[in-house]
């Protein structure tokens, strides 16, 4: 009886035999390399995700503490008498809303510039001017979230800063570009003033080299209700 025929392997196909321990191993290998691959690829998808609903969240509450606070008129009468310097705010606290209406961008401020508050909204740099006050304010945000719409803001638009103290507006002045160890642009002399800061240029990927400074000036009736500064007798330590 003749030898059973051999099954040709098809025309430019290898075949590769792993043999020992390492071809026991290499299937559960695989597998461990495309679950894991599975897991980053998800969790990639669903960081933005939970970055835009932490967000969306952090407007709606600061909204609602911003609206509870006027209502019950508890913030606006013992404010000016506190030096800022006295008592220091939590980092991620509301302070206020910030408002560009020819670009449509309305945020609530928070307190602080660390990554987990400006992940949530935009934030107030702190040792700068406080909202109501005549300092120079310093409010930051990042470039691909929160003041995306900055790339667009022209000399002349109207910026609407809000608090339980009121309305206060502002004209844009100028808008430059700065080092980062630039911060000078923050000084409590150039105010009364706001002065905000991200990131430039607003498509770079990684670290971005310079900052983007937006200066803007209290119009006439905004300048005259501005309470004055209290002296804290410390200047303002750079970063």
């Amino acid at each position: 009886m003749g030898a059973a025929p051999r099954t040709a392997a098809p025309t430019g196909s290898m075949i590769v035999r792993v043999r020992g321990s390492a071809g026991r191993h290499l299937p559960r290998a695989l597998r461990w390399v495309h679950w894991g691959t599975l897991v980053v690829g998800v969790c990639l998808l669903a960081w933005p995700l939970f970055v835009s609903a932490e967000s969306a969240f952090a407007q709606w509450s600061g909204e609602r503490q911003l609206a509870q606070a006027v209502s019950q008129e508890t913030i606006v009468t013992r404010a000016p008498q506190v030096p800022p310097n006295a008592t220091r705010l939590s980092r991620g606290s509301v302070l206020g809303k910030f408002e560009v209406p020819r670009l449509n961008l309305s945020y609530v401020v928070l307190e602080g510039t660390d990554n987990r508050t400006l992940d949530k909204s935009i934030g107030h740099v702190e040792g700068t001017g406080m909202i109501g006050a005549a300092g120079n304010i310093g409010i930051a945000g990042h470039r691909n979230t929160h003041f995306r719409k900055l790339e667009w803001i022209r000399r002349g638009d109207e910026i609407v800063l809000s608090s339980t103290s009121g309305s206060f507006r502002y004209r844009v002045e100028w808008i430059r570009l700065f080092q980062p160890a630039d911060v000078e642009v923050l000084d409590a002399a150039h105010g009364p003033a706001l002065t905000l800061v991200t990131c430039f240029p607003f498509e770079y990927v990684g670290s971005a080299p310079l900052r983007f400074i937006v200066r803007a000036l209290p119009e006439e009736e905004t300048r005259a209700r501005l309470r004055p500064e209290p002296s804290s007798g410390k200047e303002r330590s750079s970063e």
